[in-house]
C-alpha cells in the first residue's frame, strides 16, 4: 500500500526524535553476533522486465561492478540498461533501504511479504544482481526502510524503529555489521529524522535530511550542523565534492547541489514536479558523476547524463511497458 502524502512529505518515513535518537538506553555500543548464512542463486538470471506497474520505488542506485540503475522494489530489483528494463527471475522480495556500492549492492527487504509469516532480510549484501544474498546483520529479525552505506567506505548508518534482542532504537553506525555505535547528533535542532547519506570515500562524513534542513557531520554523527536554510529536505546524496538534495518550498519541488569546500548551494533545472510528486531517492554514478537519477513519489524516475543540463524520464507512474 502507497504511504499518506503527509508521510511521504516527511522524508519518506520521518521519524520522530523523541522515543528514538534521545533513548538513553541506547548510548552504549551493540554488539551483534554474525551470522554466515549465504542465500544462494537458484535458476537465477536477469531477463527483460515485463510489462507492469509497481506502486512505490523503495531505493535506487549506480552499483560500481555493473552498468545501470537499480531501482528496489515490491517486487524485487529493477535495472535499466541499454535504454531498457530489466528485472531477475528470481530473488524479487519486497527490498528497500538500496545502497550501491563499488562492488555491489547492499539492501534490506522482507520474504513472503504478503504471507502470514513474513521473513525480514535484516541487512543483506549482493555483489552478483542480487543472485546471491550474503547476511551482513539482523536476519529474521528487522527489514530496515533506512539504511545508507558508504560507496567506497561501505559505513553503514541505520535509523531502527523496531525494538529486537540485539539493538534498540535509535540511529546506529557500524563498519562491519557486528559492533553498532550510536549517532549522538549533538547539535541538531530538529523535532525529525530522515535520510541518511554517507559521502562515498570519507567514512568520518555523513548528511541527515530533516524537514527543517540538512544536517552535516565531519565525525560519523557525532556532531552536526545546519547547513542550509530550514525547509523541508525529502532526499539527499553524496558526489566526491558535492552534496545534492531536494527541498520543498512553497509547495515547489527543488534540486540543489552544495559543494563541500564553499558549502554555497546551486539550483539546477528539472523537470516541473508537483506538489504532490516529491523528490523521493538521489543517486549519483560514482563512475561517472555527471550521471545523476531521482525518484518521485508518483514512482516517476528521471536521470540525467550531462549534470543536469537536460533530464530523460526513464519510468512513468511506475509503469514498464
Amino acid at each position: 500500500m502507497k504511504l499518506n502524502l503527509s508521510i511521504i512529505l516527511f522524508i519518506a518515513m520521518l521519524i520522530l526524535i523523541t522515543g528514538c535518537s534521545n533513548n538513553e538506553d541506547n548510548n552504549e555500543k551493540k554488539t551483534v553476533e554474525p551470522k554466515q548464512a549465504v542465500e544462494e542463486k537458484v535458476d537465477f538470471k536477469t531477463v527483460e522486465a515485463k510489462a507492469k506497474q509497481f506502486e512505490q520505488i523503495q531505493g535506487i542506485g549506480y552499483p560500481g561492478n555493473d552498468e545501470g540503475l537499480y531501482i528496489a522494489t515490491p517486487e524485487g530489483i529493477k535495472m535499466f540498461r541499454e535504454n531498457k528494463w530489466l528485472e531477475n527471475s528470481t530473488q524479487n522480495y519486497d527490498y528497500f533501504g538500496l545502497s550501491a556500492i563499488n562492488n555491489g549492492v547492499f539492501i534490506s527487504g522482507v520474504k513472503n511479504a504478503e504471507s502470514d509469516q513474513p521473513q525480514p532480510l535484516g541487512i543483506v549484501k549482493s555483489t552478483d544482481k542480487g543472485a546471491t544474498l550474503e547476511s551482513v546483520a539482523f536476519q529474521d529479525q528487522i527489514a530496515f526502510q533506512f539504511l545508507s552505506v558508504g560507496y567506497e567506505t561501505e559505513e553503514m548508518y541505520i535509523i531502527n524503529v523496531q525494538e529486537s534482542d540485539d539493538i534498540g532504537q535509535g540511529v546506529f553506525h557500524s563498519t562491519n555489521g557486528v559492533n553498532w555505535e550510536p549517532v549522538t547528533l549533538k547539535g541538531i535542532e530538529s523535532d525529525t529524522l530522515g535520510m541518511i547519506a554517507p559521502h562515498p570515500t570519507d567514512s568520518s562524513i555523513m548528511a541527515m535530511a530533516t524537514r527543517s534542513g540538512i544536517y552535516f557531520s565531519k565525525d560519523k554523527g557525532e556532531n552536526v550542523e545546519k547547513i542550509t536554510e530550514p525547509f523541508m529536505v525529502t532526499a539527499l546524496a553524496f558526489s566526491e565534492d558535492s552534496l545534492y538534495y531536494s527541498a520543498v518550498e512553497d509547495e515547489n519541488i527543488s534540486l540543489y547541489e552544495v559543494d563541500l569546500e564553499s558549502f554555497e548551494s546551486k539550483k539546477m533545472d528539472i523537470p516541473f514536479l508537483k506538489y504532490d510528486n516529491p523528490i523521493t531517492y538521489i543517486s549519483v554514478n560514482h563512475k561517472t558523476e555527471q550521471t545523476v537519477a531521482f525518484t518521485t513519489y508518483l514512482s516517476d524516475v528521471y536521470e540525467t547524463k550531462n549534470s543536469g543540463k537536460s533530464w530523460s524520464l526513464l519510468l512513468s507512474n511506475g509503469r514498464i511497458e
